[in-house]
């Protein structure tokens, strides 16, 4: 008993301090179980020029945005969604932005922009457009103080509509993962205010146990909201 607790609390050590925002979360679950000689990362494929993505916000003040503080978490909340009978849960976060939906919709998918907030973020690619009309993007992360760099490239889905909301999925390609996936939610309230909601879901290849992954995957989904939240309010007040 005290063996296996005191593992845990070691692989909890290790993956916290890198955690922030889905693929951070990724990352340094893997480093920590699989050790950085093992975690070389590809050289990604050129991107296209034409991506089809929404560009950020405009009047984003970026040296500014690159200072600031921790994001703040109040006024987030989290729950943890069972998947079947498997164990295992994804970690659902909401909050609500201050700024259209325009704006946040333009914010999640400005990947490209992404090391510019979400901490540990080095690189974060588009690659281009999918046969299937969603969006090829490739991410680096550091993890451990930077002893390692981790890699993934995913496919962000094409939007769905319904209920008046927008969903833009992910869907894991390749990395040093098991699995991994990911699903923004922006629901308008009105024309300067928007709800915007992220489901995360981890499967590392090393055998953590499912509660702490459980964990992780809340713990990651309320700190990438709270970054993104904080992009956006603080670009906008620049505005103003």
């Amino acid at each position: 008993m005290g063996t296996s607790r005191s593992n845990a609390t070691f692989h909890r050590a290790l993956i916290r301090p890198a955690l922030s925002g889905w693929l951070a979360l990724a990352a340094t679950a893997c480093a920590a179980g699989e050790g950085a000689n093992n975690l070389d990362s590809p050289r990604p494929p050129a991107p296209q020029r034409d991506s089809g993505v929404l560009p950020a916000a405009a009047g984003d003040d970026l040296t500014a945005e690159r200072a600031q503080p921790a994001p703040d978490r109040a006024g987030v909340t989290s729950v943890a969604v069972p998947i079947g009978s498997t164990g295992f849960s994804r970690g659902r976060s909401t909050a609500v932005v201050k700024a259209s939906m325009d704006r946040v919709r333009a914010t999640v998918l400005s990947f490209d922009r992404y090391p510019e907030f979400m901490p540990h973020y080095k690189k974060c690619r588009l690659l281009g457009r999918t046969p299937s009309g969603g969006w090829d993007v490739y991410m680096e992360v550091s993890a451990l103080q930077g002893a390692v760099t981790m890699w993934a490239r995913v496919e962000i889905q094409k939007t769905v509509l319904a209920d008046g909301a927008e969903t833009y999925s992910s869907r894991f390609v390749s990395g040093n993962v098991q699995d991994l996936q990911a699903t923004w939610r922006l629901e308008k309230i009105d024309a300067q205010t928007t709800r915007l909601s992220l489901d995360v879901f981890l499967r590392p290849k090393l055998p953590l146990p499912k509660s702490l992954l459980n964990a992780e995957n809340l713990e990651g989904s309320a700190r990438a909201i709270a970054a993104i939240r904080t992009r956006i309010e603080q670009a906008q007040d620049a505005n103003r």
